[in-house]
């Protein structure tokens, strides 16, 4: 070819195109035995649906510039084997009125017709007559010629003349053949010419494979970017999550402190109960003012220090805890059970 190819490059993208013509015939053979993802409609990675689209668009370039380059290489094989059919036919053309004009001399010589004699003469004007009308000759007579070739239509023509003029008639038909093949060879080195010229002013292979690069460049920069974002979003969203565990965990910490304090409430009044001393009530009431506890029924937990010496002064200190104290219900009954054991 005219056009010189970096191979390299024109294989890597072939070899794209031979993957997924190898891809889809797999698919096609394993038939029921397997499930190919695109047949479930999945999504693409953006990332390599991107890639894969300007691979396809760049191999598309190049290939369009590849085969219209062949194109012209068998425009201009062609023109080279018309051009070499010609030149034969018009070799075989020249050969053949070159035979007919021999033939006219031998016939000169059985009728014994001089070269300068007048019937010589008048045949020899009708054959420039004859190549005129044919397009082999310029057709300018001058007046004596014109009157002498009026003549001699109006008169008889000799047996010679007859016949030299039948000779001339083949001769005639085999240099227009001649002159025909030469003017298509004429047009087709013109067309190999113009081609050529063309070329040195355009390099479809080399114009092909920069817009190419282009496209692959263009896909390399709309991929960085869909990187960049993609990071971007995931910075964003292991920000969030550390957010949320952060805030999952100061309510953690918080409701442990809250579960704490309840159980130091609770051991406080279950000593207190169990003891009956005002000093271990005092210290319970203590609890429980340093508590945002719910409020709480405590008449059960005084009924479990009646009979105590000290029940009347406890039973007043644990009313006093229960106006001031966050503790459910349930945690008192507990206690009691914990007593009562």
């Amino acid at each position: 070819m005219a056009v010189s190819i970096q191979a390299g490059w024109l294989n890597s993208m072939q070899s794209v195109q031979n993957q997924s013509a190898e891809q889809g015939g797999a698919d096609r053979a394993a038939g029921s035995k397997q499930i190919f993802a695109g047949s479930l409609k999945m999504p693409l990675d953006p990332v390599a649906q991107r890639r894969q689209q300007a691979r396809e668009q760049a191999w598309n370039l190049v290939q369009n510039a590849w085969n219209s380059d062949k194109d012209t290489d068998k425009s201009v094989q062609d023109r080279m084997d018309h051009y070499t059919k010609m030149q034969q036919l018009q070799e075989e053309a020249k050969a053949a009125a070159a035979d007919g004009n021999d033939d006219k001399k031998v016939l000169q010589q059985l009728y014994g017709v001089a070269p300068d004699s007048q019937e010589q003469k008048d045949l020899e004007l009708l054959e420039r007559e004859m190549n005129a009308n044919n397009g082999l000759g310029d057709g300018d007579f001058s007046e004596e010629e014109s009157q002498r070739l009026s003549e001699l239509h109006s008169g008889t023509l000799t047996e010679y003349q007859q016949r030299a003029l039948e000779l001339h008639k083949r001769v005639v038909h085999f240099e227009k053949e001649a002159w025909d093949a030469g003017s298509q060879m004429r047009g087709d080195l013109a067309a190999i010419h113009s081609i050529g010229i063309e070329r040195l002013k355009h390099n479809p292979m080399l114009e092909a494979q920069q817009a190419a690069d282009s496209v692959m460049k263009a896909a390399n920069d709309d991929i960085y970017g869909m990187l960049i974002q993609e990071g971007v979003d995931h910075i964003d969203e292991k920000t969030e999550e550390a957010e949320e565990k952060a805030e999952e965990s100061v309510e953690e910490k918080e409701e442990n402190e809250e579960k704490l304090e309840e159980l130091k409430i609770r051991r406080a009044i279950q000593r207190a109960v169990t003891e009956g001393t005002k000093e271990a009530v005092e210290e319970a009431k203590e609890e429980a003012e340093r508590s945002d506890a719910p409020d709480m029924d405590v008449s059960e937990v005084t009924e479990l220090v009646k009979g105590n010496s000290a029940a009347e002064d406890v039973g007043q200190s644990l009313e006093e805890i229960r106006n001031s104290m966050n503790l459910l219900e349930a945690d008192l009954k507990g206690i009691k059970v914990d007593q009562e054991i």
